[in-house]
């Protein structure tokens, strides 16, 4: 991102866990399937750092990251807390943090690719159909993806991969799942 400029990007994420994560009923409180609205905004800090935040669904990001590498070639690490609210016959409140690490390639000025590692935690609180719900995640894995474009106009796709592990309890019941979340996502992004 470079320094003064601005971008902004709006477009989609799809959630698709599959495994005890898609059919255990409690969780689909916790962490549930489906399409969710986003979008972002980055602000170049200098030649190697950006702040920026997103939005997903009830979900809210920060984002500060950080670069090492050349032009073509570059090294991107972060850290984002994260808040999020969620609505379903109560009220559930996550927190947590993702620390991300990619290997983003810049080919022409037309073409991005990237491949990333990622290990996040959350933490749920709250009710939900009348179920108190106390849970926490773990999710480790990684994200690949490619945008297109040219000068201030792009293009994003990409897919993540990861596995989540939850424990913790629902009404005073003990429960740990774990399984494969993927979510596709897309976005178009402006230079400004």
């Amino acid at each position: 991102m470079p320094r003064g400029r601005t971008d902004l990007a709006v477009g989609a994420a799809v959630r698709v866990p599959v495994g005890d994560l898609a059919s255990e009923p409690m969780l689909a409180e916790v962490s549930p399937g489906g399409v969710a609205p986003s979008g972002f905004v980055r602000h170049g800090l200098g030649p190697d750092a950006d702040l920026g935040a997103e939005i997903s669904g009830t979900s809210a990001r920060a984002m500060l990251r950080g670069q090492l590498g050349l032009d073509m070639v570059r090294l991107v690490g972060g850290i984002a807390p994260h808040v999020g609210l969620a609505h379903s016959g109560g009220e559930l409140v996550r927190v947590g943090g993702t620390v991300p690490i990619t290997l983003a390639i810049d080919l022409f000025s037309l073409y991005e690719v990237w491949i990333g590692a990622r290990v996040a935690v959350e933490h749920l609180t709250g009710s939900a159909q009348a179920a108190s719900i106390s849970m926490t995640g773990l999710r480790t894995g990684g994200v690949v993806g490619m945008a297109v474009g040219f000068r201030w106009l792009w293009v994003l796709v990409e897919l993540g991969v990861d596995h989540e592990l939850w424990t913790g309890s629902v009404s005073d019941i003990s429960i740990e799942r774990n399984g494969l979340v993927l979510t596709p996502a897309f976005a178009v992004r402006v230079r400004m």
